[in-house]
């Protein structure tokens, strides 16, 4: 995508694989969005389950004031990997970015964020990156902040853990078994 001056688009990814062929289901998109002066991008990816490996790579470049909003959300299970490597380069005055990144990893699966953020001008970054693992599941969260000018202002947090008892136990308590506890409080988390 290329955004000129003054342009607004927002993009929106879900995938969800079905069916009981035989072949495995790869998703390895790959996304480079340039945004000039004042334009906004506004990306929602998602994938809930039913791809067994996908590899997402994201670039963008902002340039004077242009913003980008990112919201991913992901739910792996069985033995599914995901990848997702996303670069952000706040390249002039006035750029700014948001990318949150929420999923649940559960089973046997793997998953690995490497979200980075690169200011190159007096600009405004934030990263956040929370997962629940479950089972024997692997999560692994990499932000990256790199500030090149001293204006620069760059966030990032991450959080792996697992889900509270104390949400279990209350929601068990208002009559949910707690497998449909577990389920509501994995829909809130990715809504």
């Amino acid at each position: 995508f290329f955004l000129e001056k003054n342009a607004r688009v927002k993009y929106v990814e879900k995938h969800y694989g079905e069916g009981d062929g035989s072949g495995a289901r790869v998703l390895n998109p790959t996304t480079i969005i340039e945004i000039d002066e004042d334009g906004v991008a506004e990306l929602e990816m998602v994938q809930i389950r039913g791809i067994d490996t996908a590899k997402r790579d994201t670039l963008v470049k902002l340039h004077k004031n242009a913003r980008l909003i990112v919201s991913e959300r992901l739910l792996t299970y069985q033995e599914q990997d995901a990848v997702s490597d996303i670069t952000v380069e706040l390249l002039e005055e006035g750029s700014s970015a948001q990318v949150i990144s929420r999923s649940v990893a559960q089973d046997k699966s793997n998953q690995v964020f490497h979200l980075n953020l690169r200011g190159y001008a007096g600009c405004r970054g934030h990263i956040q990156c929370d997962s629940i693992i479950m089972h024997d599941a692997h999560v692994s969260s990499i932000p990256e902040i790199t500030a090149f000018h001293s204006d620069a202002q760059l966030i990032h947090e991450a959080a792996i853990g697992k889900i509270a008892s104390e949400q279990l136990i209350k929601l068990m308590c208002l009559g949910l078994t707690e497998k449909e506890a577990e389920d509501t409080i994995l829909q809130g988390f990715l809504a």
